[in-house]
């Protein structure tokens, strides 16, 4: 009989400083060649076990830690991450949490190269890894340059090219446009028949096929496991897992996609945001090419398109980060070309894509006053209504807790409640759905649709279309740095599928064969 992959017996880990268990009794088995996907609501602790897995716990975070992880028969115990590299990769929700170097091609070959590999083999590694996550054309490119989700290929890409036994993939779709996702997929399908792979991810849709089995956790503990299918039927109905739909409570109110139709029957509209001929270079890259559009009061638009083609570019211009040298930005018929970020930021919420760049605090409470105190004022801000949406967003109990201590779907929750805190007319989302479950991105639609009632306009990048669908009305989808199209939801997907943008529609299937 072969050795087990994956041995845990009996894991249990409690966070220093804190009184109750992230994980508690995990007993799991992984065998060479399979591939398990672990789900579960967010804060369950699955990138705790993830961590126990790769050998950072016990080694390198501070806690308590019971039972024991056995990887290829190493008790992770008595070898350390830097011992057990080139037998496990793991790629972490954060991918910049991992990124080490300045430039692509030495990020990708530095693995390879304290495995003591020859320059040939790592020179064929790197292409190889690069290669399968259709990544080549970033060979040469400065790390700190790259988008989100391109980051997020080159922190798999530097994991594959270690062909480690074990790989380990927490949200590995997260930051993905749809078409790199597919490729991720990919990936994942065709890696060698040994090498066992264990995907943690909130959206199964699209993995459930592929997948040998699917693993439930709820509260740190694993609550089932089976053939994937059968727990996700069984799972689905507690409303934790993807797709979002909407809830019974507010199915009264107007869908996002019907804003738009009757605002153009009514003559009281305001327009909010006006952007005309808009133009951004970064460097010696144009990342921004003549950008027009107008937002009106309720809109909800979706933001669009592949990794690196513009969008969170557009979203840090509007706010005034990245400097535009071409065009205007007009706010209520007043252009903001002089307004500094900190005079934008009282009208304009941004909640940036990784939530670890916008927290500044020692506590979760003092993390959510503070954009209000420093923009409304000592006596302006208002208590009671962001201890009601900490409560709403589920870490009113965190009060006190240190905010880097939170998930990532926690931190980005945070961040949320902190610029809801002070009502902005503009809310700017970077990929708001990151580290969510199916409850709590239904609570943040919840937040977006009073916001929109009370007048006030969203811009939203997200990379899923099922859930543009449902809640926006307005898409406008960018390609290397030009504005493709602007239009209602509806009209905007017939159009992309005209265009042959397929993978970003609604309940499109990824195609997971080659080609």
């Amino acid at each position: 009989m072969s050795q087990a992959a994956v041995s845990v017996k009996g894991l249990t880990f409690t966070y220093q400083g804190n009184l109750v268990p992230a994980i508690s009794d995990i007993n799991l088995q992984v065998e060479p060649g399979e591939l398990i996907c672990i789900t579960g609501s967010s804060g369950c602790g699955k990138s705790t076990l993830a961590l126990c897995l790769a050998g950072f716990i016990p080694h390198h975070v501070a806690g308590e830690m019971q039972g024991s992880v056995t990887i290829n028969g190493m008790d992770t115990r008595s070898y350390s991450p830097a011992k057990l590299a080139g037998r496990i990769g793991l790629v972490q929700q954060d991918p910049e949490a991992q990124l080490c170097t300045l430039r692509v091609v030495d990020e990708v070959a530095f693995g390879p190269e304290n495995l003591g590999l020859d320059r040939a083999e790592i020179r064929e590694r790197v292409d190889w890894a690069l290669r399968m996550v259709n990544s080549g054309h970033l060979l040469n490119r400065e790390v700190y340059s790259l988008s989100g989700g391109e980051k997020q290929r080159i922190a798999i890409a530097s994991v594959l090219a270690m062909q480690p036994s074990l790989i380990i993939l927490d949200e590995p779709t997260a930051n993905l446009d749809p078409v790199g996702a597919a490729e991720v997929l990919r990936v994942i399908k065709k890696v060698d028949q040994d090498t066992s792979v264990i995907v943690i991810e909130h959206r199964l849709k699209r993995l459930l096929p592929v997948a040998d089995r699917l693993v439930m956790m709820e509260q740190g503990r694993i609550a089932a496991q089976g053939e994937p299918e059968e727990v996700y039927r069984q799972y689905s109905q507690r409303q934790y897992l993807f797709p979002v739909q909407r809830s019974p409570d507010i199915s009264g109110e107007k869908s996002a996609s019907s804003v738009l139709s009757a605002r153009q029957e009514s003559d009281k509209t305001r327009t909010v945001l006006k952007v005309r001929g808009l133009g951004i270079k970064l460097g010696d890259k144009r990342v921004l090419d003549d950008i027009s559009f107008d937002l009106y009061s309720g809109d909800i638009a979706a933001v669009m398109g592949g990794n690196g083609s513009g969008k969170t570019s557009l979203l840090l211009s509007l706010l005034g980060i990245n400097k535009i040298d071409q065009g205007s930005i007009m706010y209520h018929e007043s252009s903001l070309k002089q307004e500094k970020v900190s005079q934008r930021a009282r009208n304009m919420g941004m909640v940036f894509q990784n939530p670890n760049h916008q927290i500044f605090e020692n506590t979760v409470w003092k993390e959510a006053v503070l954009p209000s105190l420093m923009l409304l004022g000592e006596t302006a801000w208002d208590e009671a209504y962001i201890s009601r949406l900490l409560l709403e967003f589920d870490l009113l109990p965190y009060r006190q807790s240190l905010p880097f201590s939170l998930s990532l779907g926690e931190k980005k929750r945070l961040t949320l409640v902190s610029v809801l805190g002070y009502q902005p007319e503009i809310l700017l989302l970077d990929e708001p759905l990151i580290g969510q479950d199916n409850r709590r991105a239904d609570i943040f639609w919840r937040s977006v649709e009073q916001h929109r009632q009370k007048g006030g306009i969203t811009i939203m990048v997200c990379h899923d279309p099922d859930f543009v669908q449902e809640f926006c009305n307005r898409i406008l989808f960018f390609d290397q740095g030009k504005l493709l199209l602007d239009k209602p939801v509806e009209e905007g997907f017939l159009s992309l599928e005209e265009l042959g943008f397929i993978y970003y529609l609604p309940g499109e299937q990824l195609d997971l064969q080659e080609g």
